[in-house]
């Protein structure tokens, strides 16, 4: 029994692009994105994490600049 080879042999063709100038060869393109509840819940968690140790390091900044808000903070915090 005599084996066939029926291979086709295609050519391969390269794509030839334009060499891009400018800004354009600058900027990638962005790729596509697919909806995910879980990034969305991992970037809201670290978007409001951020946004209370902001107010926390603005409030402790404050708090060491000046001595206007000292008993008022005393006050809030440890007075009923």
């Amino acid at each position: 029994m005599v084996k066939k080879n029926s291979r086709t042999t295609s050519k391969k063709t390269a794509k030839i692009t334009k060499k891009q100038t400018g800004l354009r060869s600058w900027v990638t393109v962005p790729g596509v994105r697919e909806a995910s509840t879980l990034n969305d819940v991992k970037n809201a968690v670290l978007f409001v994490s951020l946004l209370i140790n902001l107010a926390v390091f603005i409030g402790w900044l404050i708090l060491r600049l000046t001595t206007q808000y000292d008993l008022q903070v005393y006050n809030f915090l440890f007075v009923r």
